[in-house]
């Protein structure tokens, strides 16, 4: 199974195992693949599986998507892609890291109270 990892930034080593539904991907508490990062819009991107392979698409992000240091508003991911939002850089793997925690499951686990406190005390960082 493909994952996401966040190899910069605040939260880099996080881990998110993509599965077969879509997933959306931002600041807001609410994401499934939540980024605490000022610099990245509250619903920044979507990422679905097109095929045998992952579709990422911005979400009228204000500081948009770059794939590979190139903008872009959508892009077929291959092994390797570094995916940066604002600050955060995210590295798409087409297999799965098995001996890593997934992120969203931690995040549903922990409940939107704590995902809150935790979005607000990260941007109030200097």
């Amino acid at each position: 199974m493909a994952c996401l990892i966040i190899t910069k930034g605040n939260q880099e080593g996080k881990y998110f195992q993509l599965g077969n539904r879509p997933l959306a991907g931002g600041r807001d508490p609410a994401r499934e693949i939540q980024i605490v990062d000022p610099t990245v819009s509250r619903k920044h991107f979507l990422i679905h599986k097109q095929d045998d392979r992952h579709l990422i698409v911005e979400a009228k992000a204000k500081n948009g998507l770059c794939i590979n240091g190139q903008s872009c508003s959508e892009k077929l991911l291959d092994d390797g892609d570094e995916i940066q939002l604002g600050d955060t850089v995210l590295t798409y793997y087409v297999s799965d890291q098995t001996d890593r925690t997934n992120a969203v499951d931690q995040y549903r686990a922990a409940g939107r109270e704590f995902r809150e406190d935790q979005t607000i005390s990260e941007s109030n960082r200097p």
